[in-house]
């Protein structure tokens, strides 16, 4: 069932149908149902390959106070998508990066998040220490 609005505003899609969050200084984890924003034909799809439309962003802790970039990832695959819903995806994801990094402020310790991160600096970071 697809979301009716003209201008979705994913910041508050997000906030409403987070099904599960884990954040701290050392990163975490975002899930969101997607079902609401996707259409019939992709949410069927999705559901007869067995999949969920679940998508959200993690974050990993690169140690010495520094947590890693922010990624988005997802429970289904995007080629099930129809082109409007591939659409609504990226957006999606450039929105929920914004999200994440607005509630752990960046992630890693007081220093990192007082005096060298920001969003473009997160998006340079290396997403794993390994």
């Amino acid at each position: 069932m697809q979301t009716k609005t003209n201008k979705l505003d994913l910041y508050s899609y997000i906030e409403e149908n987070i099904t599960d969050i884990d954040l701290s200084y050392r990163g975490g984890v975002i899930k969101v149902d997607l079902s609401k924003l996707f259409t019939d034909k992709s949410l069927e799809a999705i559901s007869e390959a067995g999949e969920e439309a679940i998508a959200g962003s993690s974050q990993n802790y690169l140690g010495g106070g520094i947590a890693g970039r922010i990624t988005t990832g997802r429970t289904f695959d995007l080629n099930l998508l129809t082109k409007s819903d591939y659409k609504k995806y990226l957006k999606f994801c450039d929105e929920i990066i914004k999200y994440h990094y607005n509630q752990n402020n960046g992630g890693g310790d007081d220093y990192m998040q007082d005096n060298v991160n920001c969003l473009e600096q997160n998006k340079r970071l290396p997403v794993s220490g390994y």
